[in-house]
């Protein structure tokens, strides 16, 4: 897997001065790349990155050379493409044709990972400037879900869901964490470029398109019909983070 570790995030700053003005964030959370790691159960960590170009975001799964970008449209709408790395070719899809789980996909849960449902009572706070960070608790007897995030740049830095085995002990099942961030808007404004460069077909010209190779392997691996990927739902249930084959 080809991933270039990025600096660890700076400590929240402690023991400030009393005198001195808090701690101003001038990043630009819209325009930004986020790395992180994903892990499921006892499986090895999988890599992936979240790009952010105003009203564009995509993630980008490492391992398997897929990426999911979401355009927010004037009317609030999200136009889903499928970028395959590997083959520079994408499919494109309208406004609905993909969900998540079924249900209608929330623009805050392909920005930020998470939905602004579970970031409106944070337990406390820590921290100034961009690393000013928020902590949250959800959960029932049988899942507790903890995220730390980060305000001023709307990002997750970690987030974990837990669940009570038979022993009643907490075991975790899924986490999520931050591995670094850049605010470089040339690097994301040409990766973004790069993704549009690729050759694209219409979700709706597919079936008329069988004999091309690339479109006949996509649908005979079930990549052109599946749901969106996401991390967690609203609930704080687990959601599959890729596809599995």
């Amino acid at each position: 897997m080809k991933y270039f570790p990025l600096a660890a995030l700076c400590c929240a700053l402690t023991g400030v001065a009393h005198a001195a003005p808090a701690e101003q964030c001038d990043a630009n959370a819209d325009v930004l790349k986020a790395s992180y790691q994903q892990q499921q159960g006892k499986q090895d960590g999988k890599d992936f990155n979240l790009w952010r170009l105003h009203q564009e975001v995509a993630h980008q799964a490492m391992a398997q050379g897929l990426v999911e970008k979401w355009q927010r449209l004037s009317a609030g709408q999200l136009r889903p493409i499928r970028y395959f790395e590997q083959y520079q070719r994408g499919i494109e899809y309208q406004p609905g044709e993909l969900k998540s789980q079924g249900q209608k996909i929330e623009w805050a849960q392909k920005y930020q990972l998470v939905s602004n449902a579970l970031l409106e009572q944070p337990l406390r706070s820590e921290g100034q400037g961009c690393e000013r960070e928020e902590f949250y608790e959800h959960g029932n007897e049988q899942h507790k879900l903890a995220i730390t995030w980060l305000p001023e740049l709307k990002l997750v830095k970690s987030m974990t869901l837990s669940q009570q085995d038979d022993q009643g002990q907490w075991q975790q099942v899924n986490s999520l964490k931050l591995q670094g961030y850049e605010l470089n808007p040339q690097a994301v404004e040409r990766q973004f470029a790069l993704w549009d460069s690729y050759q694209s077909t219409d979700y709706a010209d597919v079936g008329d398109n069988e004999q091309d190779p690339f479109l006949a392997k996509m649908i005979n691996q079930g990549f052109i019909e599946h749901g969106a990927s996401g991390f967690y739902s609203s609930d704080g249930q687990a959601l599959k983070g890729g596809h599995h084959h």
